[in-house]
């Protein structure tokens, strides 16, 4: 296999695979994780896991290096991912949280086809195209989507529990009171699916402990590494998904006083979900544990 110029070697993962490897990264399903994560440990590797397989399991760290990469120095050869959503709401709550004490949030987030992986795209083109008249796509499996995605907006991420809820929407409750440390935090999350190809974008309205304001807020959110602060209404300047895709950082603005909510901040973050939320997190993670020297474990 030819990557970046250079031809490759491409073996079967196999338990036999991980044989002297220090670092692997997991993206094929929980699944695969939970078959060969184990193995790979038994050899001394340390498993960055890009599935939902062992987020929540207690000894697992969940990290976002720029918010508790300090959780690396404790793993016992498992590092967990979080969901796409959770990493770039992080992202912006986590600056105003060291500042106000964070105590609650809303969320509701209107998520980028490609996060119903490859085929969420081709279903987005053969819809457009079928409704404007052009070709249809040669492809014409069954949608991914519970309903048609072109011109439309889709309530629905995951399956729905007995509560109301999607498991898409615990996530971002689950992981944030993991990743945040936040026994106590309060979560209400809504998930959409939008006709967008590549980033997803999340507006937040989040009640602090601490009295706000909109210049500390901004202070706090423009210092933050990974996150670019874009927020100039006046002028049409604001975070789009549009702008956010293929960028490391994720973007937040339309920073406001919450109305509804006492020491409330509303505020719309995007970020690209392939990269912060789900491969560039992983790679962070892997340079952080070799900044760290946390590589090493005892299994």
């Amino acid at each position: 296999m030819n990557v970046l110029g250079n031809s490759t070697k491409v073996i079967e993962a196999t338990p036999a695979a991980f044989e002297d490897l220090e670092i692997a990264i997991f993206s094929a399903g929980s699944e695969n994780s939970l078959t060969l994560i184990p193995e790979a440990v038994k050899k001394g590797c340390v498993a960055i896991d890009n599935s939902s397989a062992f987020r929540m399991k207690e000894s697992v760290p969940l990290v976002i290096p720029e918010i508790n990469g300090c959780d690396l120095d404790k793993h016992q050869g498992i590092i967990a991912n979080p969901n796409c959503s959770s990493a770039v709401a992080l992202m912006a709550l986590f600056p105003l949280h060291q500042r106000f004490g964070l105590k609650r949030f809303i969320a509701s987030t209107y998520q980028a086809v490609s996060g119903a992986g490859a085929m969420g795209p081709i279903c987005l083109d053969r819809e457009i195209s079928e409704k404007t008249g052009g070709h249809p796509s040669e492809t014409h499996s069954e949608s991914v989507f519970a309903h048609p995605i072109a011109y439309n907006l889709i309530p629905h991420i995951d399956d729905f529990r007995d509560d109301g809820y999607t498991k898409e929407e615990l996530k971002m409750r689950n992981e944030s009171v993991k990743i945040l440390g936040l026994k106590d935090l309060k979560v209400s999350c809504t998930c959409v699916r939008v006709p967008v190809y590549r980033a997803h974008s999340i507006c937040i309205s989040a009640e602090f402990k601490q009295n706000v304001n909109v210049p500390d807020a901004r202070q706090a959110l423009q210092s933050f590494d990974g996150l670019d602060f874009v927020d100039d209404p006046q002028n049409k300047v604001y975070p789009m998904p549009i702008n956010c895709s293929e960028k490391e950082n994720c973007q937040v603005g339309r920073l406001r006083l919450d109305h509804a909510l006492s020491n409330g901040l509303a505020f719309w973050v995007v970020g690209d979900q392939l990269w912060k939320g789900a491969a560039l997190n992983a790679i962070q993670i892997a340079e952080t544990l070799i900044q760290r020297k946390s590589v090493r474990f005892i299994n």
